[in-house]
């Protein structure tokens, strides 16, 4: 477990709040080529800036923008420093080969829902995730991925403004497309602000 705390301790020193070491071997050798684990990490959107967003008004920082920023770098660092030290690895695999999310509910780390977001229990759809693909040998897991939790809530589907998601509750089999017309999505954050569970996560102190 030592390569895992090492790990750990560097990444949530670089900012990141959540890190999950994933066994992705259950996935197919074409969409993961010869890694055996994804580092998976996330920061969380603050409160302030989210109930600044819901209540309408400018927050002094565009920290959507600025957290993905920041995870792209982390990325590109991480893997630096795992090929410095002698593994592997691969920080910039091909968003359709391998979504974050797919790699997200291996870690049990939550469940897609009807906005195409993934939720999780802790800090709702309210997240900005990463990961990085290696042959370290990190201690891994793999968990059993969450249904949706959706169930006959509609909110997301309901406050978006352009009307971009069908409502359709999402499954492994389903096309994103089915769920989202991205040509109408104007990034609001919406369905990501209004979703019981980030709202859940706002109101915690």
């Amino acid at each position: 477990m030592q390569l895992n705390d090492t790990y750990e301790a560097y990444l949530m020193n670089n900012g990141a709040d959540f890190v999950h070491f994933v066994d992705i071997t259950s996935l197919p050798e074409e969409t993961r080529d010869e890694f055996t684990c994804a580092v998976f990490f996330g920061k969380a959107l603050s409160k302030e800036y989210l109930r600044a967003v819901k209540a309408g008004q400018k927050p002094e920082r565009q920290e959507f923008g600025e957290s993905e920023h920041w995870m792209d770098a982390l990325v590109e660092t991480l893997g630096d420093k795992l090929a410095s030290e002698g593994y592997k690895s691969a920080p910039k695999v091909p968003f359709a080969r391998l979504p974050h999310k797919t790699v997200a509910r291996l870690a049990g780390f939550g469940f897609i829902g009807k906005n195409t977001l993934m939720v999780s229990e802790e800090y709702g759809c309210a997240i900005v995730l990463g990961k990085v693909l290696t042959t370290a040998p990190f201690a891994a897991i793999s968990a059993q991925p969450k249904e949706p939790q959706c169930g006959a809530c509609s909110v997301c589907v309901d406050i978006c403004p352009t009307k971009a998601l069908s409502g359709m509750t999402w499954s492994v089999t389903a096309h994103r497309d089915e769920l989202l017309d991205e040509n109408l999505c104007t990034t609001c954050l919406k369905c990501m602000i209004y979703c019981s569970y980030t709202e859940r996560y706002m109101e915690t102190r």
